[in-house]
Parts: C-alpha cells; structure tokens; sequence
C-alpha cells in the first residue's frame, strides 16, 4: 500500500509540476518573439537578459519609490534581451533583421518605428490584440565605424504594455533605448 500511496504522490506531483510549467511557457503569449536564431548567427550574447514573470514581481515590489512603475511592472511577463558583439562582416546582421521583420510582420505584428542612417538600423514593432499592447520587439544595429561600438541588440517585452508608459518600464529597469 505504501509503494502505491508513494507511486500516486510521486505522478500527482509530477503532474502538478509539469502543468506549471506549461503555465510558465512564455513561448506561447502573443508577445513572445522567439530569439534561437539569434545565437547561430551571432555567437554568444556579450549581455543577456532574461526576466521572467517571478522576476519582475520581485522587481515590482522592490521598486517601491515609483509604484506607478511597478503597476506596470507587474502586468509585464517577460522582459528579455540579448546584445551582440558584431564582426566586420556586419551583412548577416542586417539579413537577419530583414528576416525577423518580414517573420514577424507575417504574424501581425506591426512597425512602429524604421530607422536607416549611416551605421544605424533600427527596427520597433508592436504586437496589438484587441486594443491591448501584448508585445514590444525592438532590433538595433550599430555597424559604426569604431570597432568597439559594433553590436546587434534585441528586446523583446512580453505582456500587457500601456504605450504611453513604456519609457517608465524600461527606465525602471535600467534598460536605455536611445533612438537618438
């Protein structure tokens, strides 16, 4: 009886665990851009980050001084990013934001904002459903002339996002999107 009794917490456990995490599955909200290819065309990030909905909970109630920010904060369920260090061969990168931004656009996502200047591209796109903002994906790259500066960055902030506030939640957590 023991070994059964065991074996039924054992699975009610595993069971439990298991649809937590299908819970937990950030790849299926309409806000997630997925980032795999990311690594095979750049190499390893020089900067990673990846909070998920615990992390910004925490964050939410640390940041207690701007409790406008952490409101927002809490509504968010991931916020992820990765910077690349670039070669002098800056062309895979501008392939691959052509790539993301024509992937993307064919799931409904919209651009919000193009740049293209010398040594800049700069691509932002939203993804709206039902007038609620489930997802901000934002591609740098910075192909300037200083070797130092060469670098591919990608944001992508998953969850109920109020446009007029972005700055806030970005400023919060200490994320700069210049577009200066």
């Amino acid at each position: 009886m023991k070994k059964i009794l065991s074996a039924v917490i054992f699975f009610s456990s595993s069971l439990f665990i298991s649809s937590l995490a299908f819970a937990n599955d950030i790849t299926q909200e309409r806000g997630y851009v997925d980032f795999a290819s990311l690594d095979s065309a750049y190499g390893e990030p020089k900067v990673m980050v990846n909070l998920n909905k615990t992390m910004l909970g925490f964050i939410s109630k640390i940041n207690m001084s701007d409790p406008e920010a952490s409101e927002l904060i809490k509504k968010l369920k991931a916020v992820r990013v990765q910077i690349y260090n670039m070669t002098d061969n800056d062309q895979p990168a501008l392939d691959l934001i052509a790539k993301v931004s024509k992937d993307i656009q064919n799931k409904n996502w919209l651009p919000i904002v193009s740049v293209n200047e010398k040594g800049e591209k700069v691509r932002i796109f939203t993804k709206i459903t039902d007038d609620i903002m489930d997802g901000l994906m934002v591609m740098v790259v910075n192909n300037s002339d200083s070797r130092e500066a060469r670098e591919a960055v990608f944001i992508n902030i998953v969850g109920e996002i109020d446009p007029a506030q972005i700055n806030k939640v970005t400023q919060s957590l200490n994320i700069d999107i210049d577009l200066k």
